[in-house]
């Protein structure tokens, strides 16, 4: 049986920012039903690489292919229609104040390819349950607090039902708790929608729960790519002292 083709692939990918690279020569596939973890040091690039996969940065060298075919083939209209196949959950929440919570989960299900509208609330509905958020959906962002914020940002993602889903620190600010259950969440919803599933965390125990794959990222560059179970043994020590470092501080 032949596998199916990447949902991600980049080919040693650069970018920057003025002269200054942060993503450096970075080359990785992703298929679909896998979980990948990207964890390393703050600053180290894990945001500009989920905003590369989703198509909101471009970089300065090589190539970037979704679902088969180069972004950079594509044309304007064409990455309109490949970016609603992807669910990006932001760092800094990206809701709409003017929205209430159901409407922000459901925005990209009524500005997207049209379908019913039983779909839609069903689909809204179920992805607010699943991150207890049900008895807010008509609460605005102004009234919620950091945690429940980023529950609705998560939400969100869920509902679309994306090929590719992108999850940027998905339990900070929130308690070990609810940070225990999103992060089951995250996997549950992987493994039945079988999305692509690329989660960047600091949350690295509860992270290695989940995660097929580990990718580590210091300074723009990958120096771990492998089963979560063979970071230990990794050969750059700077991936070992971390990934040791960061399951200390959570016990």
């Amino acid at each position: 049986m032949t596998a199916p083709a990447p949902a991600v692939q980049l080919n040693r990918v650069t970018l920057r920012y003025g002269l200054r690279p942060v993503l450096r020569d970075v080359s990785l596939e992703i298929h679909p039903g896998t979980v990948v973890g990207l964890i390393g040091p703050g600053g180290a690039g894990k945001t500009q690489l989920l905003k590369v996969m989703a198509t909101l940065r471009t970089p300065w060298e090589g190539s970037v292919t979704l679902f088969n075919r180069r972004v950079d083939a594509w044309r304007r209209r064409g990455i309109v229609d490949v970016r609603s196949s992807i669910g990006l959950q932001f760092q800094n929440f990206a809701l709409f104040d003017f929205l209430d919570v159901w409407h922000n989960v459901a925005f990209c299900l009524v500005n997207g390819p049209p379908r019913p509208e039983a779909e839609v609330q069903a689909q809204v509905n179920a992805a607010l349950d699943a991150v207890g958020l049900s008895e807010s959906a008509e609460k605005f962002p102004g009234e919620l607090s950091g945690g429940m914020r980023r529950r609705v940002a998560i939400a969100r993602v869920m509902a679309s039902r994306p090929q590719l889903a992108l999850f940027d620190d998905p339990v900070a600010g929130l308690d070990p708790v609810n940070s225990a259950r999103i992060m089951a969440l995250i996997g549950t919803f992987a493994r039945r929608s079988r999305a692509a599933t690329v989660v960047a965390t600091h949350d690295v125990p509860r992270l290695a729960g989940i995660a097929d794959r580990l990718v580590a990222v210091f300074d723009g560059r990958v120096l771990y790519d492998g089963r979560t179970a063979g970071i230990v043994h990794a050969a750059e020590p700077r991936v070992r002292e971390f990934y040791a470092a960061a399951r200390e501080d959570a016990a």
